[in-house]
């Protein structure tokens, strides 16, 4: 654990270094993006190998926080740094009967899970469609440092399980003048499911919509939904699936 912790502040440090000196490079502009909203779970599940879920309909909505800093031009390469923590805390009941880990989670026993799903994010796009009305899209790839940690408890029983791992995503950013000085804006990053999985709930999407508003010189204030949901499925006896969605009201503001 102490060694995975180490090498995951490494590939952070690394990453920062590399994305901004490749932004500065560029002598592009600066981009500050504060995001701050409210959480709410569409889906939680956790089930064991061939099993129905033990924690359906939990339900948990808790603040955000989303932090972004991005580099380039409107004619040149974009590079960003995203960094978002996530912790939520789960308290209800077994839905069904669970076993994992070598362990044994009875139906309708009191349980907590304990959630935990930090991401760091490089990304980089660049334009692909820039209209004289000030519309654009953006299209480019993005990888996630992705840490997770599952603490489950209930029927005298518990398991923690952690795991780290890097996923490449697509990155696309779009924007589209509304009037009196509104756009719609969106930013997302997703990796559909693949090898006979179900494409939405099997891969990863991070996807954000909003409008946005000029409030002064280089500012931008937003405010909008966004959707965080993915998963996988057990391989092997033993094992649990993992399939989540949230979707959360926020609100951006861009200096």
């Amino acid at each position: 654990m102490h060694y995975g912790r180490q090498r995951l502040k490494y590939l952070m440090t690394m990453l920062l270094v590399v994305c901004g000196s490749m932004a500065h490079a560029q002598d592009s502009t600066n981009r500050v993006e504060l995001e701050a909203g409210v959480v709410a779970t569409r889906n939680m599940e956790i089930r064991g190998f061939e099993q129905s879920s033990a924690t359906r309909d939990w339900s948990k909505t808790a603040p955000t926080v989303r932090l972004e800093d991005w580099w380039g031009g409107e004619s040149a390469w974009n590079f960003g740094v995203v960094f978002q923590p996530l912790s939520l805390s789960y308290r209800d009941t077994f839905r069904h009967d669970l076993t994992v880990k070598g362990r044994a989670f009875q139906s309708g026993d009191a349980a907590s899970l304990d959630y935990q799903f930090p991401t760091l994010r490089v990304s980089a796009n660049k334009p692909l469609f820039q209209g004289d009305d000030g519309s654009y899209l953006r299209l480019g790839g993005s990888a996630v440092l992705r840490y997770a940690k599952v603490g489950l408890t209930g029927s005298g029983q518990s398991f923690n399980d952690t795991n780290f791992i890097v996923v490449p995503l697509l990155n696309v950013e779009a924007s589209r003048p509304l009037g009196h000085g509104y756009r719609l804006f969106t930013r997302s990053d997703f990796l559909p499911g693949i090898g006979g999985g179900s494409v939405f709930l099997d891969g990863l999407y991070d996807v954000y919509l909003g409008v946005s508003k000029n409030v002064g010189p280089k500012q931008d204030l937003d405010v909008g939904v966004r959707l965080f949901f993915g998963g996988y499925d057990p391989k092997k006896a033993d094992d649990y699936a993992n399939r989540i969605f949230f979707n959360s009201l926020v609100v951006r503001y861009r200096f």
